[in-house]
């Protein structure tokens, strides 16, 4: 906004008054009013560059900001992505160790049943007593592999007494009890284990179907 005659006599008057009032030696102050507008200019102009440099200051600091945040995104990303791929790797490797371990388990709980089934005669004492040896042996062996499979997250599958669940069984027999109700699991003939909450192995199970009434 330009200053009209009156109004830049009138600030030169004021500012000629300040000079007197405040000149240490009596002489008259004479105030250049082409010099104070002058400067008075150069300062608006060199508050407008300053203006100019923080606008671009702060858009270059929101430019680095928004880089750093990508940046943080796309490492985050791909630290999610190579987590996935060892995941995946680790769990491609340990299923088929984990399935010979189950095999396993089969075998040494077949073989404790069996002797825990065993009953000698008498003149069968001595390898009855040796039979027995053997059954808690293999017991002892049992719960090494159930606590081995634990650390791996691998649970068995809940089917004896559960409605019959395609995802993780597959029937391989049907019987007939009419107190029982259609589906519900009778026996397993294989047990179905969970791997990290993901299927390892089907359970193979005997499911109820009863008679027509």
């Amino acid at each position: 906004m330009e200053l009209n005659q009156q109004q830049k006599e009138l600030l030169l008057e004021r500012f000629s008054s300040y000079l007197d009032a405040g000149a240490a030696a009596p002489q008259t102050a004479e105030v250049d009013l082409y010099t104070l507008f002058t400067e008075l200019a150069a300062l608006k102009a060199e508050v407008k560059i300053e203006s100019r440099q923080v606008k671009a200051a702060i858009e270059e600091f929101k430019g680095l900001t928004d880089l750093l945040r990508n940046n943080n995104d796309q490492l985050n990303n791909e630290l999610a992505r190579r987590h996935r791929d060892e995941e995946e790797m680790r769990q491609k490797i340990e299923r088929p160790l984990l399935l010979e371990l189950l095999e396993l388990r089969d075998r040494i709980n077949a073989g404790a049943t069996a002797a825990e089934g065993y009953r000698p005669g008498l003149l069968e004492r001595r390898a009855g007593q040796h039979l027995d040896n053997l059954r808690q042996g293999m017991e002892i062996s049992l719960r090494r592999v159930d606590s081995l499979l634990s650390q791996y997250r691998v649970k068995a599958v809940e089917a004896v007494g559960h409605p019959m669940d395609p995802h993780y069984m597959q029937v391989i027999g049907v019987e007939k009890h009419p107190e029982q109700e259609d589906g519900i699991v009778l026996a397993e003939e294989r047990r179905g284990y969970l791997y990290q909450n993901q299927l390892l192995r089907t359970a193979e199970v005997v499911v109820n179907k009863r008679k027509d009434l």
